[in-house]
């Protein structure tokens, strides 16, 4: 009785629609989806109600939020913090931008529904038994305004209570309402007079594109690469938030395309092991191209990264011939030819929740650096150059603290390492993809507030977004013409709007080294430096002073020794090394400081902001070495 009064209280809530609580006070309604982490996943119910809940509720969180943030979600956490908590407690308090706010918590799936009726017109409905189908669901969220929904009759599911005891309208069938599969790999694409490619997943994609892409009806210069339902497979190699349901708001909010295929012409993937080989790839191909056209060759935002531990490489399967990181650069190598570049989040801390939310949040025009660049006279003072204007023997060492070219990183990292009572200590580049700003505006704020005088802000990798700048130029997947031009344009605005002028690191890839051609491009908006892929030195190229980046080792004594060595080695004028780290704190990098001087001091180390690194590289070559 009680949860029959329950629902049809929420039916008359979601028939009312938002004038319900028109009171001229905001009203934010909060879903509190941290118990989903405590499931046990090796249990499939338990993997399934995770994925049911998390996917109908993002979707529906996108929705709500996308003219206003209205629906916000506990969920997320790392690095000892309540992620979600944290941003929610902060926006309510310290920043204020919600302070006045009604909070109105929601208990559950059919509660968050009914709450938000106007904001959606009914259900897609999709299929346990084909994977891919959960991604066109996706889709289909964002540009039709439904919610996605698993087909499971099981009492208690979430099809169970949103189609059958809520009666909500079924507007998208993905598999056919007796539940047998729509999409077989057999006969013809359904709706479509277009042979089938022999595979069920490969004709989700080409109905989808020929659905929603090619006919213009997903927004244009934007997509979504996240892994499907075949995740529900593969719990047992990944904790709850690896799915990364909870970033698909933002993507449907904005109506995006999700797609997840192989990038490898040589093998079939892991989760269609029966597909001619190249298949997926082809029709990765066919989706970018289709995502190009709809741009009209502007740039392309991709939020995701290859699926790793479940997908398409040697962690996930056996029969994988391909390691992760190959399989990384081969996705970005592909993606870099149309345009695009990809927002990475990747396995492990790549859930992100909120970016619908927050998307709304009020930026400042511009963010000037906190810290003014250092001048000649700085270094001067500083015994870094000599009276001469001779840049002083020493041996240089730059922090480019990474890696934030992913959106659902530094919405983890900032609440942890800007609290670090080590923090200042140490001068640090905080390598910022300015980009992160469209998901995590309010990370890259705090930061900017909190910064200290050793806190200084470039880019990461390669700029406003994740790319191989070679394959903007040399592309013979796509036969496209150059993009160089407009990845500077819109790489020039981010960096205006942040106030950045070094790039920590031009990651060239698989998509070829960097040349003058792609050095002067970047000298228009990062003139003041960059870190490099494949160059063997310190140089002046395309007009900027570059460094190649040397990977550190996660331990810190490790670390020092790489550097303690590489100081040893240079005993002819001053070194520069130009050291990458991935999620380190700042106490970490203060105690490497610690270890080099207690235990290397007659190598005069000497930890420097990135601003003096590069140009005390660029007064060297000037001198004429």
């Amino acid at each position: 009785m009680y949860v029959t009064l329950r629902l049809l209280t929420s039916c008359l809530v979601l028939l009312a629609g938002p004038s319900a609580f028109a009171d001229g006070q905001r009203v934010v309604y909060t879903f509190d989806a941290r118990p989903l982490n405590h499931l046990n996943l090796e249990q499939p119910e338990h993997a399934a109600r995770l994925w049911d809940i998390l996917h109908t509720i993002s979707a529906l969180q996108g929705l709500a939020n996308r003219k206003a943030p209205n629906l916000y979600l506990f969920y997320c956490s790392e690095f000892g913090v309540d992620t979600d908590q944290f941003w929610f407690d902060w926006a309510r308090t310290e920043d204020g931008w919600i302070k006045d706010a009604e909070i109105r918590p929601l208990a559950d799936l059919t509660n968050a529904v009914a709450a938000f009726g106007w904001a959606f017109k009914g259900l897609v409905v999709y299929d346990p038994a084909v994977p891919s189908t959960a991604n066109l669901a996706s889709t289909a969220a964002g540009c039709d305004e439904l919610l996605p929904v698993r087909y499971d009759t099981r009492p208690g599911s979430a099809y169970d209570l949103l189609a059958r005891q809520m009666q909500l309208p079924v507007k998208l069938w993905l598999v056919n309402s007796d539940g047998n599969s729509k999409f077989t790999g057999t006969g013809s694409i359904p709706d479509f007079d277009e042979p089938s490619s022999g595979s069920a997943k490969v004709d989700c994609y080409r109905w989808a594109f020929r659905r929603y892409l090619h006919p213009g009806r997903c927004a244009p210069g934007i997509a979504a690469y996240y892994v499907d339902a075949f995740w529900q497979k593969q719990t047992r190699k990944a904790g709850p938030t690896m799915h990364t349901l909870s970033n698909h708001d933002f993507f449907i909010a904005r109506q995006a395309f999700f797609f997840d295929l192989s990038p490898w012409a040589d093998e079939a993937p892991n989760d269609d092991p029966g597909q001619s080989v190249g298949l997926d790839r082809k029709a990765f191909l066919t989706i970018l191209g289709g995502l190009y056209e709809q741009a009209k060759g502007s740039i392309i935002r991709i939020g995701g990264f290859p699926p790793w531990p479940f997908k398409y490489t040697s962690h996930a399967s056996p029969q994988c011939r391909h390691d992760g990181v190959p399989t990384e650069w081969e996705f970005t190598r592909l993606i870099s030819q149309f345009n695009a570049y990809k927002e990475a989040d990747a396995a492990g801390l790549g859930a992100i929740a909120n970016a619908s939310f927050f998307q709304h949040y009020p930026l400042a025009s511009r963010y000037p650096q906190p810290n003014p660049k250092p001048a000649l006279a700085d270094w001067r003072n500083r015994g870094l150059v000599t009276t001469e204007g001779k840049v002083s023997p020493k041996f240089y060492l730059g922090h480019y603290v990474g890696d934030y070219d992913a959106p659902s990183w530094l919405y983890k990292a900032v609440p942890r390492f800007f609290r670090d009572p080590a923090r200042g200590k140490v001068p640090l580049g905080w390598a910022f993809n300015p980009n992160l700003a469209d998901r995590s505006p309010q990370a890259m704020v705090y930061a900017r507030r909190h910064a200290t005088t050793n806190d200084f802000f470039i880019a990461g990798d390669s700029g406003a977004g994740y790319l191989n700048p070679r394959a903007l130029t040399v592309r013979p997947e796509s036969g496209l013409p150059s993009g160089l031009q407009v990845w500077v344009d819109y790489c020039r605005n981010y960096y205006q709007r942040w106030d950045l002028t070094i790039t920590g690191f031009i990651l060239d890839g698989a998509g070829g080294a960097s040349t003058k051609l792609e050095f002067e491009a970047y000298r228009r908006f990062s003139p003041d430096g960059a870190g490099t892929h494949f160059e063997s030195a310190p140089a002046m190229l395309g007009g900027i002073p570059t460094c190649p980046e040397r990977d550190l080792p996660d331990n810190v004594k490790n670390a020092a020794g790489i550097i303690a060595q590489a100081a040893h080695g240079n005993r002819r004028g001053p070194g520069f090394f130009w050291a990458r780290s991935i999620l380190k704190s700042p106490a970490w990098y203060a105690e490497l400081s610690q270890i080099l001087d207690d235990k290397h001091p007659e190598l005069g180390v000497t930890v420097v902001d990135p601003y003096t690194f590069f140009g005390l590289i660029q007064l060297h070559h000037n001198e004429g070495h």
